[in-house]
């Protein structure tokens, strides 16, 4: 795991009840002491949050649109000292609860806002975190025949309702979407549109949407040269080196200049393609998962029997269809179904 830099966390409460229109606030005063409780908090919502598959990726819309961008850039203004952070994050929890007046099936938590570094990225961290309630074992006296079970309510750092982060050196530098957001799903689309408001999150692309970009772009890229051979690459081998590239970036993030100079040698082998093809990617982006391992890895299913395989499998005609059969060809498959069978003679 990333080591993680905490400069500057505060915490404030948002109370507000589904069935109730009105939202009431209770706002901090002062930062909460950076130590090692406040820095293992961070850890975890910044875990959670990385856990999340498709997040939506933009920018902040002008500061006259919507409150918040005009606050963070008076706080980026500020040098984002402790004083700037404070008022920041009591400026936009105003905003927040003029934005949840009279809205229905919203329902508050705790806003965790945070100033902290990651691999050297600065980044401003916004998570709404709810209590939740569980277990814990206590034992009555040193004479106790049993344990018994109490009720204990806990912060839920493992689910957040809400969450964003701003990468702040992408913000100062312009370059490319600075703001990931946690997608929801559709059924709760009405009720998080406030959170995508408040931000002002403009021009949001899903992570999943940016990964087709860049896999549509790895298919026209023209293949490697295998080192090894000196020849150009197989496309079972490069589609397989390109998952791996992906599954070991640091934050599951994907660098453009760091996937060139990986694959080709230089850092600005995919420059011309998205020029050219405008497809919209940036240097560096969240990618998806699921999207990512698609591109390597294939799975079918019907009628109970489930494949699992690769490209390579089919790039070698381990497995091929002709007309409406399936063939697999693997000695040690055929000899694990014939164990299975009782019948090796």
């Amino acid at each position: 795991m990333s080591e993680i830099l905490l400069h500057h966390l505060i915490i404030h409460e948002l109370e507000k009840e589904p069935e109730h229109p009105e939202a009431r606030l209770f706002l901090a005063e002062a930062t909460t002491p950076p130590d090692g409780r406040a820095g293992l908090l961070l850890e975890k919502l910044n875990h959670t949050f990385l856990q999340k598959e498709d997040i939506l990726h933009g920018y902040l819309s002008p500061p006259g649109d919507a409150l918040f961008p005009g606050y963070f850039q008076h706080l980026v203004d500020e040098k984002l000292t402790e004083e700037a952070f404070i008022a920041f994050s009591r400026d936009t929890m105003g905003a927040l609860q003029a934005n949840l007046q009279g809205l229905a099936g919203a329902k508050g938590g705790y806003l965790v806002y945070a100033l902290y570094e990651v691999d050297h990225t600065r980044l401003l961290g916004i998570f709404l975190v709810r209590d939740t309630e569980g277990l814990a074992f206590r034992k009555e006296g040193e004479d106790a025949a049993a344990f018994l079970l109490d009720t204990v309510t806990y912060l839920n750092t493992d689910r957040l309702a809400m969450a964003c982060r701003i990468h702040i050196n992408r913000f100062e530098e312009g370059q490319g979407r600075y703001v990931e957001l946690i997608k929801h799903a559709r059924s709760q689309k009405e009720i998080s549109e406030y959170f995508v408001n408040w931000i002002g999150l403009e021009r949001p692309e899903s992570s999943k949407t940016l990964t087709q970009s860049f896999l549509q772009m790895v298919e026209e890229l023209p293949l490697p040269v295998d080192e090894a051979t000196g020849e150009k690459m197989e496309e079972g081998r490069f589609r397989e080196k390109v998952l791996n590239f992906a599954m070991q970036s640091p934050q599951k993030t994907i660098n453009l200049e760091h996937f060139g100079q990986e694959m080709y040698g230089d850092p600005d082998a995919t420059k011309s393609f998205t020029q050219d093809k405008e497809v919209g990617l940036d240097n560096e982006f969240r990618f998806d998962r699921n999207t990512m391992k698609g591109f390597y890895n294939y799975k079918a299913s019907a009628e109970g029997i489930y494949l699992y395989f690769n490209r390579n499998h089919l790039n070698h005609g381990q497995v091929r269809v002709e007309g409406d059969t399936v063939i697999i060809n693997s000695p040690e498959l055929a000899e694990q179904v014939l164990d299975i069978l009782g019948d090796r003679g």
